[in-house]
């Protein structure tokens, strides 16, 4: 372990309200940040809003404003909307910054200097209304592979294939169809740009995401698939107009906005170094006693795993020690999205009157360290709230501590034995800081959950409220050992729910300190107040009843095709259904529809099985996935590989077919009753 510990979270884009999905990527970086701090450690939080892009300039300019003033509304709000929820960066910056400038230039003189950047010209799709090449989200057309029409210019939403704009069928302009001028066709036009050779850095890319420690396994086997061939080069340059720096030399060239964005962790790191008297080596030189810890969702793991480390590594900066890669947010199962009225902002969720910590004990409390996808059910964030939060661990404290305030002056008393030599609190200590080190929240969470049972049960075997009337020293003993096992949950939880915390501490009167056993005895405490606030079928109705008036109805139930006639109980009971995790998936050459699934089925040696479902799914969204198997079928060849078994797909949904998916609790090779 280093000595000190730089963490980052991926850049908000400046071009629209922070979502619900933000927060997850910000509670658990919070949540591993805090942990780090509790323990004794030197920690910097690091982020800023990603401010360049065609998307902005083009959002400025209808807004009629100059993009420098429009990205600081969002800059803005994002700030607040991250300090609602208690997620407190050291800095929070911008990449549009003269300190990010700066590095850019640099890092991409190092790239040329080391031979990695070449011109030359590239095709590429241009409106002669608009006079602009058109990005891949600014031109539509028919899918090459499906022939869907009103496609993006890089991917088809319906069979998933990936592509150039360029090879679009009937492309038009995007933006003139958006002011109402019909679907232009854009023109051939060629124009030179930049490109870094990424396949030079190919070698030391096998050696870093081979290191112990940097990627998930689940990341690894897939940038394992990409490094297995020769990687792509990389354009690093966009055509004016364009909000972002101009490459030196050029008029109309600028920098890619992913060229400039990660650089803003860097950037950002030398404008708080440099607002607090400390230097940025210190923390990023090739040789800092520094971690660097990278925070991302799964959908960019492409450019913090190849590109930003190839870019650190030709620059002589330091290169991550880990990239932490964490699974989207669902609603109720389904992806957000406005017409299903599952899409909430984060001034949504606040405004309904819903509590952050809410949010945040939920996340944590279902975050594991896999980048599986975590769905968010109102239902159940109400559920675990009240039940865990609230009714468990806040119960434990508010119980006590309301007992001592009235009946003993609001003084504790002396323990009825050490808290320690009951329960090895100690040990319990160590392993929820081992959890929360392993960005493992969820795991952490259940430690605590099960302390508090613990001495709940202890507080409702004794019944310190009965004993008043017979043994008031035994009833004081034992509400003081309540008190004192509460600010040991407090303390432990801080990292997930500071401000239930904070409220423990200011009752109790004393700070919680990890690490600190010394049991408070005979000591004043503060007229309690309730320490969590109940989770009310109201605020979840204001919430989910923002969006009903655009609510898509509902599908009309699933009905058993006819002429599929009934079975036994005995038929049925010959398949044999088990719980498989993926742990690695690849598309198989030659082939739009099969994919290559290697599932641990708890047999010792994992299980190759084929299934057609490329069009549905990208071979990462797999991996790490727990999914019902077919386990008794036949080996069968398919496409040159020895299938054995079928993994189980829903039909439905936009993608067509979704994954019939297992809690991750399940371990492989269980059997599905």
């Amino acid at each position: 372990m280093a000595s000190r510990t730089l963490v980052t979270m991926a850049l908000p884009y400046a071009n629209g309200s922070l979502h619900l999905g933000h927060l997850v990527e910000a509670v658990q970086t919070d949540v591993y940040v805090r942990a780090l701090r509790a323990a004794g450690e030197e920690v910097a939080f690091i982020c800023a809003d990603d401010t360049h892009g065609t998307p902005i300039e083009v959002s400025a300019a209808r807004a009629g404003v100059p993009p420098e003033k429009f990205v600081e509304r969002f800059h803005a709000e994002h700030s607040a909307n991250y300090r609602s929820f208690e997620v407190l960066h050291d800095i929070f910056y911008k990449t549009h910054s003269p300190e990010n400038e700066e590095h850019v230039v640099r890092i991409f003189r190092a790239l040329d200097a080391d031979g990695a950047v070449d011109r030359r010209p590239v095709e590429q799709l241009y409106c002669e209304i608009d006079r602009r090449f058109l990005p891949d989200r600014f031109v539509k057309g028919e899918c090459p592979k499906c022939g869907a029409k009103d496609q993006y210019g890089d991917a088809c939403e319906v069979c998933g294939s990936t592509y150039e704009p360029t090879d679009l069928k009937n492309p038009y302009c995007a933006l003139c169809k958006e002011q109402g001028r019909g679907e232009v066709p854009p023109v051939r036009r060629s124009s030179m740009h930049y490109f870094v050779r990424l396949s030079k850095y190919q070698d030391f890319l096998r050696e870093w995401t081979s290191a112990p420690g940097h990627l998930q396994p689940e990341v690894k086997r897939s940038i394992d698939g990409w490094l297995s061939e020769p990687l792509k080069d990389w354009d690093i340059s966009r055509d004016a107009p364009y909000f972002g720096f101009r490459i030196p030399g050029e008029t109309d060239k600028y920098f890619y906005v992913w060229l400039d964005a990660p650089i803003g962790y860097l950037s950002s790191t030398d404008r708080w170094c440099k607002d607090r008297g400390d230097r940025l080596e210190r923390w990023w030189a090739k040789d800092a006693d520094t971690d660097i810890v990278h925070f991302i969702g799964k959908d960019i793991v492409y450019f913090h795993t190849l590109f930003w480390p190839a870019m650190l590594h030709a620059s002589g900066w330091k290169v991550p020690a880990r990239v932490h890669v964490h699974g989207m947010l669902t609603v109720d199962a389904a992806k957000m999205s406005k017409t299903r009225g599952n899409f909430f902002t984060v001034d949504d969720y606040l405004a309904a009157g819903l509590d952050a910590e809410w949010l945040r004990y939920y996340f944590a409390s279902n975050l594991g360290p896999t980048p599986s996808d975590i769905d968010l059910s109102l239902i159940e964030m109400k559920n675990r709230v009240n039940g865990e939060l609230l009714n468990n661990v806040g119960n434990l404290a508010n119980r006590a501590l309301s007992i001592v305030w009235k009946s003993f002056e609001g003084k504790l008393g002396k323990l009825p034995a050490s808290p320690e030599d009951l329960w090895q609190i100690s040990a319990i200590e160590r392993k929820v800081a081992g959890h929360y080190r392993a960005i493992d929240t969820r795991a952490a969470v259940q430690e605590v959950l099960s302390l508090s049972s613990l001495a709940n049960a202890r507080l409702q075997e004794k019944q310190p409220w009965k004993l008043l009337k017979t043994d008031r020293a035994a009833a004081h003993a034992e509400l003081t050992l309540a008190v004192n096992v509460a600010r040991i949950c407090a303390r432990l939880l801080a990292p997930v729910v500071p401000r239930f915390a904070k409220g423990v501490e200011e009752q109790t009167g004393a700070p919680l300190r990890w690490g600190d056993f010394e049991w408070l005895q005979e000591t004043a405490i503060r007229e309690p107040k309730p320490l969590v606030r109940r989770v009310e079928d109201e605020y979840l109705a204001k919430l989910s009843g923002k969006f009903v008036g655009a609510t898509a109805p509902a599908p009309a139930p699933a009905q058993v095709a006819p002429g599929h006639p009934e079975i036994s109980i005995d038929e049925f009971g010959k398949t044999d259904l088990r719980a498989g995790k993926v742990l690695a998936c690849e598309r198989i050459p030659k082939s739009d529809k099969l994919l290559k699934l290697t599932i641990d089925l708890g047999e010792g040696a994992p299980r190759t099985v084929v299934s057609g479902v490329a069009q549905a799914y990208p071979p990462e969204e797999l991996v790490g996935k727990t999914v019902a198997v077919v386990a008794n079928l036949p080996k069968k060849p398919l496409r040159g590989v020895e299938s054995h078994g079928m993994v189980l797909f829903a039909e439905g949904g936009k993608r067509g077919l979704i994954a019939v998916e297992i809690g991750e609790d399940v371990p492989p090779g269980a059997k599905v009753k």
